[in-house]
């Protein structure tokens, strides 16, 4: 009669390595399945921040753009009205130009002489 308990316990023992076993590997894929979702929340999210950035490059160039745009619109202009002025007033343009080019070689100069 010794032997039956002992066959029982043999039969419990067994029984409960087999749900650890088993639990163990339910514990395994819930892992795997836990680390591939927040892959996948990584990716999406990566990808969102990309999305953000691009938008946010592309809106920056735009501006950039524009910025550049009136620059030279306002240098083509101002361009234009020194042209009329000095087509309007050649004798005095040339005038003031050797004069800053006068002052400028005084400058350079240094005292020299």
């Amino acid at each position: 009669m010794a032997q039956a308990p002992q066959k029982d316990n043999n039969a419990e023992l067994e029984a409960v390595k087999a749900d650890l076993a088993q639990l163990r590997g339910d514990m395994g894929d819930l892992l795997k399945a836990f680390k591939e979702q927040n892959e996948a929340r990584v990716r999406d999210r990566a990808g969102q921040a990309r999305d953000e950035v691009k938008a946010a490059f592309d809106e920056g160039m735009e501006t950039l753009n524009r910025g550049y745009q009136q620059a030279r619109q306002h240098g083509e202009k101002r361009v234009e009205e020194a042209e009329q002025l000095v087509g309007n007033h050649p004798l005095t343009s040339v005038v003031a130009a050797f004069g800053v080019g006068f002052v400028i070689a005084k400058l350079l100069d240094g005292g020299r002489r």
